[in-house]
């Protein structure tokens, strides 16, 4: 199975490095990577304006927006369920598999 390295960086300093799984029917490794970095990125900005986001309403936004893509998508209602459900379990156990080290390490 392909695979996407992202890198992850903290506010405290922490760094993961997590191989996510790629899904057999992905088109572009590049513009999966482009996407989470753009949406790690807009959440950076978002917090950065001083909105008083908790972690909550981060995730609580996210999972609305992956709702709507995938409402969006077309297909059965149970489909798309099903698709969601594998895509988000594979890759928060890729994200729980990456070791954590100090960012700023040579």
């Amino acid at each position: 199975m392909d695979t996407l390295t992202i890198t992850a960086l903290t506010t405290s300093g922490q760094a993961y490095d997590i191989d996510f799984p790629l899904h057999p029917l992905t088109r572009s490794t590049e513009g999966v990577g482009a996407l989470v970095t753009a949406a790690l990125e807009t959440i950076s900005q978002q917090v950065a304006a001083g909105r008083q986001l908790s972690d909550g309403d981060i995730l609580q936004g996210l999972a609305m927006t992956l709702a709507i893509r995938a409402r969006m998508a077309g297909g059965s209602a149970d489909s798309m369920k099903t698709l969601v459900h594998e895509l988000f379990d594979d890759a928060f156990d890729a994200a729980l598999a990456a070791p954590q080290t100090q960012a700023g390490r040579a």
